[in-house]
């Protein structure tokens, strides 16, 4: 049905017992009145874009929200543009998208840094929490309010000389160059920027010089009677590091799910060289775990918790260090370099170097790993309680036990 619409014909109309009644207006070609038999009323437009096949159509809106007139000004927008070949709500629809897309956009260098530790970091970073810290403590304060399009190479250059010259920083500068470059690749990725501004700046010429740190034996027996000062979990976390020579948080997170007895199931998903990796565990840190321990194992998951729960591993770490400081007195120091002690106590035993990286779970060639699966494990087992030996000997002064190595004996 084809009509000239006015207001009074609007308003004189009446629902049709079923179905829709749809009126055409004779004086803007396209537009539609439709009137449902519930009652409702709304308009649309019908359209053809030039050069598109095909005619298209367009709700506008309720009546009488959307009037006659403002009906007809939509409908004459729509149809002009679309014989210019354009659609005009189409475009209007990918306007409104990017407009949200761009409110959604990180504006500053810290909202970017925001953005890619929590939805890139936090989901692929094992330790995303040093380059959360990398990034409050050197990045933000620096340029984190400029505006992220406004970023350019020398302003990267300049954060990295102001922490290598004014504050004295070494191998963080690269860290934090590599963490920088990084997040906005990430950004380019996403559209966010068009070039990443630190893509051309080069490493800084101070190299990380790897520690070399071997605690002495009476440093290590004065870390070991510190740790027996404390209580659970500090405790035995300390000491499970010194028996065992595995990473810290390996330790610290260590869930009894893990245990066998006296075989320590380290999974690929929560350890550095991503495979699984089994822990002989020698008869003191048996004693240790289901000892001092028992029955804990009924609170929660974690071995290693202050939760009344045990719903959540320990996270004292740091400041277990400062107590370990304090009460042992031994001066420039890292709990990774227990680490390092381990592995160069069992050299000293005598033990096979590369029965020794299979103990620390160092990584592999690619021949190695793909034809030598052997585990190990009565290998790793005697080192492991050859090293335990030696560390009762060292704390208690006695006599280590003789323990048969590679064929030869050993005195711990």
């Amino acid at each position: 049905m084809q009509k000239f619409l006015t207001d009074p014909l609007l308003g004189s109309l009446t629902p049709p017992a079923t179905g829709r009644l749809s009126i055409t207006d004779l004086r803007e070609p396209g537009l539609e009145f439709r009137i449902s038999a519930g009652g409702s009323r709304s308009w649309r437009v019908r359209y053809r874009v030039k050069g598109v096949a095909g005619r298209k159509v367009e709700t506008i809106g309720p009546y009488p929200t959307f009037s006659l007139a403002d009906a007809r000004d939509r409908a004459h927008a729509i149809t002009s543009a679309a014989k210019k070949g354009i659609d005009l709500p189409e475009r209007e629809k990918r306007d409104e998208e990017e407009a949200k897309r761009a409110e959604q956009r990180p504006k500053t260098v810290a909202d970017l840094l925001t953005r890619y530790v929590n939805d890139y970091c936090k989901a692929n970073q094992r330790r995303w929490e040093q380059t959360d810290r990398l990034f409050t403590a050197h990045v933000v304060p620096a340029i984190g309010t400029k505006a992220l399009d406004e970023v350019r190479r020398a302003d990267i250059v300049e954060l990295l000389d102001d922490l290598q010259n004014r504050k004295g920083l070494n191998a963080q500068v690269n860290r934090v160059r590599s963490q920088v470059m990084a997040a906005f690749n990430w950004a380019v990725e996403r559209d966010f920027i068009d070039v990443n501004p630190a893509a051309t700046v080069k490493k800084r010429k101070k190299i990380e010089t790897p520690r070399a740190r071997i605690l002495e034996d009476v440093e290590l027996v004065a870390i070991w009677r510190a740790a027996d000062s404390l209580t659970y979990p500090s405790k035995q976390i300390v000491k499970l590091m010194i028996l065992t020579g595995q990473r810290r948080d390996e330790v610290r997170c260590l869930p009894w799910v893990e245990l066998r007895a006296d075989l320590w199931v380290l999974p690929g998903a929560r350890n550095k060289g991503r495979r699984d990796h089994e822990i002989p565990l020698p008869a003191a840190a048996v004693e240790l775990l289901t000892g001092t321990l028992k029955g804990r194992s009924q609170i929660g998951p974690f071995v290693f918790s202050c939760d009344s729960e045990g719903k959540r591993p320990y996270a004292g770490m740091k400041r277990l260090k400062m107590i370990l400081d304090r009460e042992s007195g031994v001066k420039d120091w890292t709990l990774h370099d227990i680490r390092r002690t381990v592995a160069t106590g069992l050299g000293r035993l005598g033990v096979a170097q590369d029965v020794i990286e299979r103990v620390l779970n160092h990584g592999r060639g690619i021949l190695e790993k793909t034809y030598n699966v052997h585990q190990y494990r009565d290998e790793k087992r005697v080192a492991l309680e050859a090293w335990a030996h030696h560390v009762d000997s060292l704390v208690t002064g006695k006599e280590a036990k003789v323990v048969a190595l590679a064929g030869r004996a050993k005195r711990g």
